[in-house]
């Protein structure tokens, strides 16, 4: 809702004017209508309105003196000037003030249905400004103290979560490495929003490989959500990796943002069937969540012997494969059903120089079942010692190549296709042996060489843009640069910058 104020010495114009609006335009409200310019700042300072209609001529205190004191009070509400004068001084104070809207008397309909749309497309554009910010800062805080005036306010919330490829576990909160996620289309978000009324908020999601699509929209309006959801799953939907968009549940004046999130994403965790894409739509589950072993799974894992040979072992892998891909089981099982056979394989390989595999960490990397076969059986070698020697050397190697390669590029846009384009292997098994030599992931290898660098340029020049900051180490997204520093380094980088300045005046 738009908030009017009419300035008018003239009782007549002034119901005209209001009539028109009201009448007209169900998005403006007209707070008050004042005599004069002293009675009009009385109100504007009380109302805080959006738009105000103000005559030139008026007694007691003219329209052009009551916009300059509004304006010497901080207050930069947009005026409209109503007149019966042209005159070129007219215009050239009302230009001094900042005025450059004219409603000449009589008043046009057309000229004021300009007006009018043109506040409507100024407020909706600064309305979606406090909406993003809103949204973010629920994404990341559970409770804030909120403004006084809610931007969601009489706004429906349901988000879209996009998750390309496998559901990211826990053990990648520490993944930095730049998003996997295709970039926005403009121009497709522009025509649902048209074509639907709504407004469509793209924000990151909790992992490298996700993203949130928030859809605003009036209470009271209905919004076809699925068919939103279906749209942009056309246009993501790829050949490289499967893609999931979980749908929300529905909440108004944007509460609880926070817990929509968790919730969606506890959802696809146990809904999402991993190797396939699909649109999915939030809904309450009265039965036991709780995931068991697959009773096949079991069976299969009997068979094994103690002492498989590798083919063998191998062979029962891929029967495990195929009972899980034609059943088209969950994320979830498929964890649950692959730490049962790893702990029926290692049981007689208990050594302490075996790394112990985690079965998420090796789902959560993988983005079909041929490259999870491969993982299993980089695992299986490990645990069984299948061509050690030659391995070890191949492994040490390769890790040195990795680690070369970063320090060159970690200020470019890495993916975990990079890995696997560059080296021929993907980020999982190049992680493992990267740790294995340095004892720290190449993600977090990467995030510390990000972070020394946006230590540096901030130390050497304390004035300069966090937002460059960012883009100069290798963050596309300033927000998830200041999430990443404090969480590293206990300390936002305002914060830190502001420290930085302190220590330098003192």
């Amino acid at each position: 809702m738009i908030h009017v104020i009419i300035v008018e010495d003239e009782p007549a114009i002034a119901r005209g004017l209001a009539s028109l609006i009201t009448r007209n335009y169900p998005d403006f409200d007209i707070l008050a209508t004042c005599r004069n310019g002293k009675e009009g700042l009385q109100k504007i300072l009380e109302k805080k309105p959006d738009l105000v209609f103000v005559d030139i001529n008026m007694p007691v205190m003219n329209g052009l003196e009551m916009i300059s004191q509004m304006k010497a009070l901080g207050f930069e509400t947009r005026c409209i000037i109503l007149t019966g004068y042209a005159e070129f001084e007219y215009a050239r104070q009302a230009l001094r003030l900042g005025i450059s809207d004219y409603l000449l008397k009589p008043i046009s309909p057309g000229t004021l249905n300009e007006i009018l749309l043109s506040c409507q497309e100024q407020n909706r554009a600064a309305t979606r400004i406090l909406q993003r910010e809103y949204l973010q800062r629920s994404l990341t805080v559970r409770e804030f103290a909120t403004e006084s005036s809610n931007p969601l306010e009489g706004f429906s919330c349901t988000l879209m979560l996009l998750i390309f490829g496998p559901m990211c576990g826990n053990v990648y909160n520490e993944t930095i490495l730049s998003a996997d996620v295709p970039q926005e289309n403009r121009g497709l978000l522009e025509e649902i929003q048209e074509e639907y009324s709504v407004s469509l908020f793209v924000l990151p999601g909790q992992h490298y490989n996700e993203s949130i699509y928030a859809c605003v929209y009036p209470q009271g309006q209905a919004a076809p959500v699925k068919t939103i959801a279906h749209r942009l799953f056309e246009f993501y939907k790829t050949t490289d990796t499967f893609l999931h968009i979980i749908i929300s549940e529905t909440v108004p004046n944007g509460i609880k943002i926070f817990e929509l999130v968790h919730n969606t994403c506890l959802y696809a965790l146990f809904h999402n069937i991993f190797g396939c894409s699909g649109v999915l739509r939030y809904q309450t589950s009265r039965k036991d969540e709780a995931i068991h072993v697959s009773q096949e799974v079991k069976r299969i894992c009997a068979g094994i012997p103690e002492q498989p040979g590798e083919k063998a072992l191998y062979g029962y892998l891929h029967s495990i494969l195929a009972y899980w891909e034609g059943q088209q089981v969950t994320q979830f099982q498929l964890v649950s059903d692959l730490r049962y056979f790893i702990s029926t394989v290692i049981h007689d390989y208990t050594e302490e120089n075996i790394i112990y595999p985690d079965a998420a960490e090796i789902v959560c990397t993988c983005h079909s079942y041929q490259e999870l076969e491969r993982e299993i059986q980089y695992e299986l070698k490990r645990i069984y010692g299948f061509g050690e020697d030659s391995l070890h050397k191949e492994e040490q190697s390769l890790a040195h190549q990795v680690r070369g390669w970063l320090d060159k590029n970690f200020t470019t846009q890495i993916t975990y296709k990079i890995f696997q384009d560059i080296f021929g292997h993907n980020e999982k098994y190049l992680s493992v042996l990267f740790k294995a030599e340095f004892g720290i992931s190449p993600s977090k290898y990467i995030g510390e060489l990000r972070l020394a660098m946006a230590k540096k340029l901030m130390q050497s020049n304390p004035d300069i843009l966090l937002k460059d900051v960012a883009e100069m180490v290798g963050f596309t997204d300033a927000f998830y640069f200041s999430r990443v520093f404090k969480s590293h380094e206990g300390i936002s980088p305002s914060a830190y910058v502001r420290r930085l300045k302190e220590e330098m005046d003192s």
